[in-house]
């Protein structure tokens, strides 16, 4: 479903389109996360429900169908630092988020679907969301870059992901949503 709204104002339920996003499988298992796991998720239905306490600043909350899936909570703040937590799926983790220009975007996601042509220039003055991290102990690493892009003809929030771990082993992907109100 095309969304007008902005990386500057995501608030509100996004409900992941699995028709037109990759399947998270793959990522997940890089991930380290088990076969179970992986399974309930493809069969869930998942909805990130974001709400933005500050300017630059974003609370998501993700929750899935399936009755085995616990739900989790992830913080972004737009300021570029390092910060740790723990996450449901893979224990001890670190990230850091910002703003990046459509140029480095384009630079980090080359090879990937979609990744040179589509994003909505016009919007949040032409920036999208890079958010960065892996898990503490070094096993893997990850970055997301989160904007609008135009999907089958229609303007959608999306998420592009590209996961490594320290064997050399990659994986791609990219999650698009439909705003839910």
């Amino acid at each position: 479903m095309a969304s007008s709204k902005t990386l500057a104002d995501l608030t509100g339920k996004w409900k992941l389109n699995k028709s037109l996003s990759t399947d998270v499988a793959s990522i997940l298992a890089l991930q380290g996360t088990s076969t179970l796991i992986r399974k309930a998720i493809g069969s869930a239905s998942v909805t990130l429900t974001i709400s933005q306490p500050r300017e630059n600043e974003y609370k998501i909350e993700q929750t899935a169908t399936a009755a085995s899936i616990p739900g989790t909570t992830e913080q972004y703040i737009l300021d570029g630092e390092w910060r740790t937590n723990h996450d449901a799926f893979f224990g001890e983790v670190k990230g850091r988020s910002q703003w990046i220009s459509l140029d480095e975007a384009r630079s980090r996601l080359e090879g990937m679907e979609g990744s040179s042509s589509g994003w909505d220039e016009d919007s949040d003055g032409g920036k999208l969301i890079l958010a960065e991290g892996g898990s503490t102990d070094g096993k893997w690493e990850a970055f997301r870059i989160w904007g609008f892009e135009d999907i089958g003809g229609e303007r959608r929030y999306t998420q592009s992901v590209k996961v490594w771990n320290r064997e050399g082993e990659e994986v791609k992907g990219k999650m698009v949503y439909d705003f839910a109100g």
